[in-house]
C-alpha cells in the first residue's frame, strides 16, 4: 500500500475495508509515522493487529492541530461508525466515557460502560484512560466544576486549588460555565472562542473588570491547548519565556487595579510579611520585583524596634515606615502586603502609594478605597496571581530565615 502520501502532521487516521465500512479510528502525532508502522514486518504484528491490517483497502487522514481536537474527533467518531477494530483490540467496556449529570448543579465525571446512566450527558468512548485524565485536569482549571454528588459546607483541597465551585456555586454562573465545558467536549471549540470574546468585550464595557478578567484567562487558556500538538500534556509546564509571563502578569494587574489605583506603570513591586513566634525576635522582610524579574539584590530585613508583643498589623507599619525613610532604594509602584483588611488599613494610613493586600485562604487582593474595601479573586493560574504570590512567599521565607538566624545567634550568646 502507498504510504507517501500520508502527512507526518498530528491528527486522526480511519481505516476502511474493501466494502467502504470504517474498521478501525486511532489518532496520532505523526501520522506517517503512526499508520506506517502497522505495515511493518508481520512477525512484529499480534494477530488481531495482523487480521486489521489485511483487512485494510484505503486509509483516510484528518489532520488537526492539537491533542485535545484528536483525542475529542477520535472519540466522536468511534462512537458514531463503532469500528469492530477498535472492539477487538481493547475491550471497548474499559474505555473512559465523560458524563456530566443533568442536576440544578451539574457534575463532571468519568465513568466505564458498565457504570453508564443514560440520563447523563456522555462524551466519548476515549481508547486512551492516561489522555483522558489529562484532559480533565486541563479542562478543570479553565472552567471549575463539581465531580461529587454532595459537597460539604466546608471548602475542599479543589476549591483552594481553584479547581472547584465550592458547595454553594452561583447558579446560573455555574450552568454557563458547564455550557463552555460542553462545547470543548463537543468539538465545538471555535464557537467557544468566539463565544468567549465577545463575553469578555461586554463585561470590559460594563466594567465588570474581575469577570472579564476570568474570561481572558479562559480563552488564553483554549487558544494555548489548541496551539499545538504537545499543548495539553504540557499545560502545566511553563513552556513560554519568562519575560512573556511577567509581561502578561503585569498587564493583567494593571488592567485589575486601573480602576481602583493610580497606576501609570508597575516597575517596581515591594512585597512584606512579619514573622514572629509570639514572645520575641519579630522581624519584617521586603521582596522586590523590578524590571521584570524578582530582584534578590533589592531584599531588605528589618528586626522589629517598637513592639515587643504579637501585632502584624502595627509591625507592617512599622516596617513599611522605615522603608519609606530611604528613598535611594527607589520608589514603589505597588505595595503588597501579606494579609487582608487590617493589615492593608494599617499601612494604607501611611503612605500615598498604591496598596494591596494578599490575605491566604483563597489568595484575595484586597484594597482599600476611602473606607470600603473591594476584594478581588483571580484565576487560581493566572500569572498576575502567581507573581503576587511567588513575591509573597518570597518574604514569608526571607523573614523566617532572619528570624532563626537572630534566634541561633541569641541561643549561642546564651
Amino acid at each position: 500500500m502507498d504510504l507517501t502520501s500520508i502527512p507526518t502532521s498530528p491528527g486522526v487516521y480511519i481505516y476502511r475495508n474493501l466494502a467502504g465500512e470504517i474498521i478501525y479510528v486511532g489518532k496520532a502525532i505523526n501520522l506517517k509515522k503512526r499508520v506506517s508502522q502497522y505495515f511493518s514486518r508481520d512477525d512484529a504484528l499480534g494477530l488481531k493487529t495482523a487480521s486489521l491490517v489485511s483487512q485494510i483497502a484505503s486509509i483516510e487522514t484528518k489532520v488537526v492541530d492539537s491533542e485535545i481536537q484528536a483525542l475529542i474527533l477520535e472519540a466522536s467518531l468511534i462512537k458514531k461508525h463503532k469500528p469492530k477494530f477498535n472492539s477487538l483490540l481493547k475491550d471497548d467496556r474499559s474505555y473512559t466515557y465523560i458524563c456530566i449529570s443533568k442536576e440544578p448543579i451539574p457534575r463532571v465525571f468519568s465513568s466505564r460502560f458498565s457504570d453508564l446512566d443514560p440520563k447523563d450527558i456522555i462524551y466519548g468512548p476515549f481508547p486512551n484512560g492516561s489522555a483522558v485524565n489529562s484532559l480533565f485536569k486541563t479542562l478543570r482549571r479553565i472552567f471549575p466544576y463539581r465531580s461529587q454528588i454532595s459537597h460539604p459546607q466546608k471548602l475542599c483541597l479543589y476549591c483552594h486549588l481553584g479547581l472547584c465551585p465550592g458547595p454553594n456555586p452561583e447558579p446560573k454562573a455555574y450552568r454557563q460555565n458547564i455550557g463552555k465545558l460542553k462545547k470543548v467536549l463537543s468539538g465545538k471549540i471555535t464557537s467557544l472562542q468566539r463565544q468567549l470574546q465577545k463575553d469578555m468585550k461586554i463585561a470590559s464595557k460594563l466594567e465588570n473588570y474581575e469577570s472579564a478578567l476570568q474570561t481572558r484567562y479562559q480563552l488564553e487558556s483554549i487558544n494555548y491547548i489548541v496551539s499545538g500538538w504537545s499543548a495539553l500534556s504540557k499545560f502545566y509546564d511553563k513552556v513560554d519565556l519568562p519575560e512573556d509571563r511577567q509581561s502578561s502578569a503585569i498587564q493583567e494587574l494593571l488592567t485589575t487595579l486601573k480602576p481602583y489605583l493610580n497606576l501609570q506603570k508597575i516597575d517596581r513591586i515591594e512585597c512584606y510579611d512579619i514573622s514572629q513566634l509570639g514572645y520575641k525576635h519579630f522581624v519584617g522582610a521586603m521582596t522586590v520585583y523590578l524590571n521584570g524579574r524578582i530582584d534578590k539584590s533589592q531584599y531588605r530585613k528589618f528586626k522589629i524596634l517598637t513592639k515587643a508583643t504579637p501585632d502584624d498589623q502595627y509591625m507592617l507599619k512599622e516596617v513599611v515606615y522605615r522603608r519609606l525613610q530611604h528613598p535611594e532604594w527607589g520608589t514603589p509602584d505597588l505595595i503588597v502586603i501579606d494579609g487582608g483588611k487590617p493589615q492593608v488599613s494599617s499601612v494604607s494610613a501611611i503612605t500615598d502609594y498604591p496598596t494591596i493586600g494578599l490575605a491566604k485562604r483563597l489568595e484575595t487582593l484586597v484594597i482599600k478605597l476611602g473606607t470600603d474595601f473591594i476584594e478581588i479573586n483571580l484565576p487560581q493560574n493566572s500569572n498576575a496571581l502567581n507573581l503576587l504570590k511567588s513575591l509573597r512567599d518570597e518574604a514569608h521565607r526571607f523573614a523566617n530565615r532572619y528570624r532563626k538566624t537572630l534566634m541561633s545567634k541569641s541561643m549561642n550568646e546564651n
